[in-house]
Protein backbone atom coordinates (compact mmCIF):
# COMPACT_ATOMS: atom_id res chain seq x y z
CA UNK A 1 0.00 0.00 0.00
CA UNK A 2 2.68 2.78 0.93
CA UNK A 3 4.45 1.63 -2.53
CA UNK A 4 1.48 2.33 -4.51
CA UNK A 5 0.89 5.49 -2.62
CA UNK A 6 4.09 7.03 -4.28
CA UNK A 7 1.84 7.48 -6.86
CA UNK A 8 -0.47 9.96 -5.53
CA UNK A 9 0.67 14.06 -6.40
CA UNK A 10 2.01 15.98 -4.24
CA UNK A 11 2.53 13.44 -1.26
CA UNK A 12 4.16 10.92 -3.47
CA UNK A 13 7.53 12.17 -3.33
CA UNK A 14 7.23 11.44 0.71
CA UNK A 15 5.42 7.84 0.63
CA UNK A 16 7.18 6.63 -2.40
CA UNK A 17 10.45 7.75 -0.65
CA UNK A 18 9.33 5.99 2.44
CA UNK A 19 8.31 2.97 0.81
CA UNK A 20 11.74 2.84 -0.80
CA UNK A 21 13.32 3.16 2.37
CA UNK A 22 10.93 0.22 3.91
CA UNK A 23 11.29 -1.79 0.68
CA UNK A 24 15.62 -2.21 1.28
CA UNK A 25 15.58 -2.29 4.94
CA UNK A 26 13.03 -5.12 5.22
CA UNK A 27 13.43 -8.88 5.04
CA UNK A 28 9.96 -9.43 4.08
CA UNK A 29 9.34 -11.32 0.91
CA UNK A 30 8.48 -8.75 -2.11
CA UNK A 31 9.90 -5.74 0.07
CA UNK A 32 12.02 -4.82 -3.27
CA UNK A 33 9.53 -4.91 -5.20
CA UNK A 34 8.16 -2.47 -3.27
CA UNK A 35 11.04 -0.05 -3.09
CA UNK A 36 10.81 -0.48 -6.69
CA UNK A 37 7.64 0.22 -7.02
CA UNK A 38 7.64 3.32 -4.40
CA UNK A 39 11.37 5.01 -5.54
CA UNK A 40 9.45 4.49 -9.45
CA UNK A 41 6.28 6.64 -8.20
CA UNK A 42 8.63 9.44 -5.90
CA UNK A 43 10.75 10.03 -9.11
CA UNK A 44 7.71 10.46 -11.08
CA UNK A 45 6.22 13.32 -8.90
CA UNK A 46 9.88 14.56 -8.48
CA UNK A 47 9.92 15.02 -12.29
CA UNK A 48 6.15 16.17 -12.70
CA UNK A 49 6.70 18.79 -9.89
CA UNK A 50 9.79 19.99 -12.37
CA UNK A 51 8.30 19.84 -15.47
CA UNK A 52 5.37 21.90 -13.61
CA UNK A 53 7.90 24.95 -12.23
CA UNK A 54 9.30 24.78 -15.36
CA UNK A 55 6.12 25.57 -17.36
CA UNK A 56 4.69 28.18 -14.61
CA UNK A 57 8.24 29.80 -15.24
CA UNK A 58 7.01 31.44 -18.23
CA UNK A 59 4.02 32.84 -17.06
CA UNK A 60 3.58 36.32 -16.75
CA UNK A 61 2.35 36.25 -12.71
CA UNK A 62 5.72 34.49 -12.16
CA UNK A 63 7.98 36.82 -13.60
CA UNK A 64 5.98 39.48 -11.91
CA UNK A 65 6.71 37.48 -8.74
CA UNK A 66 10.25 36.90 -9.58
CA UNK A 67 10.65 40.74 -10.06
CA UNK A 68 9.19 41.45 -6.89
CA UNK A 69 11.76 39.12 -5.10
CA UNK A 70 14.80 40.64 -7.10
CA UNK A 71 13.91 44.05 -5.60
CA UNK A 72 13.76 42.81 -2.14
CA UNK A 73 16.87 41.38 -2.41
CA UNK A 74 18.77 44.15 -3.97
CA UNK A 75 17.34 46.70 -1.32
CA UNK A 76 19.10 44.28 1.03
CA UNK A 77 22.13 44.17 -0.91
CA UNK A 78 21.71 48.31 -1.17
CA UNK A 79 21.58 47.91 2.46
CA UNK A 80 24.61 45.72 3.03
CA UNK A 81 26.82 47.89 0.36
CA UNK A 82 25.99 50.80 3.31
CA UNK A 83 27.02 49.02 6.03
CA UNK A 84 30.36 48.04 4.37
CA UNK A 85 30.96 51.62 3.09
CA UNK A 86 30.52 52.65 6.98
CA UNK A 87 33.11 49.88 8.61
CA UNK A 88 35.40 50.61 5.42
CA UNK A 89 35.17 53.95 4.46
CA UNK A 90 33.99 53.09 0.44
CA UNK A 91 31.67 50.72 -1.67
CA UNK A 92 33.50 47.75 -2.40
CA UNK A 93 34.84 47.16 -6.55
CA UNK A 94 33.08 44.17 -6.57
CA UNK A 95 29.82 42.46 -5.50
CA UNK A 96 32.08 39.30 -5.25
CA UNK A 97 33.43 40.62 -2.13
CA UNK A 98 30.18 39.83 -0.20
CA UNK A 99 31.31 35.79 -0.78
CA UNK A 100 34.86 36.07 1.39
CA UNK A 101 35.16 35.30 4.54
CA UNK A 102 34.39 37.09 7.05
CA UNK A 103 31.40 39.02 5.46
CA UNK A 104 29.81 35.88 3.64
CA UNK A 105 29.31 34.21 7.02
CA UNK A 106 26.45 37.34 6.64
CA UNK A 107 24.83 35.28 3.67
CA UNK A 108 24.26 38.27 1.53
CA UNK A 109 22.71 37.35 -1.46
CA UNK A 110 24.46 38.64 -5.01
CA UNK A 111 23.46 36.16 -7.84
CA UNK A 112 20.64 37.50 -9.97
CA UNK A 113 18.11 34.92 -10.75
CA UNK A 114 15.50 38.04 -12.18
CA UNK A 115 16.15 36.34 -15.81
CA UNK A 116 15.14 32.75 -14.85
CA UNK A 117 14.68 29.54 -11.53
CA UNK A 118 16.56 27.19 -14.15
CA UNK A 119 18.95 29.71 -15.92
CA UNK A 120 22.67 29.78 -14.65
CA UNK A 121 22.69 32.68 -12.24
CA UNK A 122 24.86 35.64 -12.92
CA UNK A 123 26.15 38.10 -10.33
CA UNK A 124 23.88 41.19 -10.19
CA UNK A 125 24.72 44.45 -12.49
CA UNK A 126 26.84 46.87 -10.15
CA UNK A 127 28.42 49.66 -11.18
CA UNK A 128 30.57 51.60 -9.36
CA UNK A 129 31.14 55.55 -10.30
CA UNK A 130 34.42 56.61 -11.22
CA UNK A 131 34.91 59.12 -7.88
CA UNK A 132 33.35 55.85 -5.51
CA UNK A 133 30.67 57.76 -3.97
CA UNK A 134 27.47 56.56 -5.73
CA UNK A 135 27.04 53.12 -7.74
CA UNK A 136 24.55 51.49 -9.94
CA UNK A 137 22.66 47.85 -9.30
CA UNK A 138 20.47 46.10 -10.82
CA UNK A 139 19.13 43.07 -12.46
CA UNK A 140 18.72 42.09 -15.51
CA UNK A 141 15.36 40.53 -15.86
CA UNK A 142 13.92 38.42 -18.29
CA UNK A 143 15.84 39.27 -21.36
CA UNK A 144 18.97 38.84 -19.56
CA UNK A 145 20.39 42.04 -21.62
CA UNK A 146 21.36 45.09 -18.95
CA UNK A 147 20.11 48.39 -19.82
CA UNK A 148 16.62 46.81 -21.34
CA UNK A 149 13.39 48.14 -20.37
CA UNK A 150 12.55 44.80 -18.21
CA UNK A 151 15.42 45.35 -15.77
CA UNK A 152 14.80 45.38 -11.75
CA UNK A 153 15.76 48.36 -9.75
CA UNK A 154 15.76 48.02 -5.82
CA UNK A 155 12.94 49.12 -4.00
CA UNK A 156 13.93 51.53 -1.83
CA UNK A 157 12.07 53.81 0.97
CA UNK A 158 13.00 57.92 -0.09
CA UNK A 159 14.57 57.87 3.31
CA UNK A 160 16.89 55.31 2.29
CA UNK A 161 17.86 56.26 -1.24
CA UNK A 162 18.44 60.02 -0.11
CA UNK A 163 21.19 58.46 2.55
CA UNK A 164 22.36 55.83 0.35
CA UNK A 165 24.73 55.94 -2.87
CA UNK A 166 22.79 53.95 -4.95
CA UNK A 167 21.66 55.91 -8.20
CA UNK A 168 19.56 54.25 -11.23
CA UNK A 169 21.70 53.92 -13.92
CA UNK A 170 20.78 56.56 -16.69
Amino acid sequence: MLAAGGFIPALGLFLGAAAATWGLVSSRPRALLAAMIGGAGALLNLAGGVAMAWRMERTPRFAAARALTTRRDLARLVGELEQYRGANGGYPRRLEVFNELPLSLKLVNIQDNSASVFGVPHTYQYRLAPDGRTYALFGVGTDRKPGTDDDVFPSLPDSVARRSGYRAPD
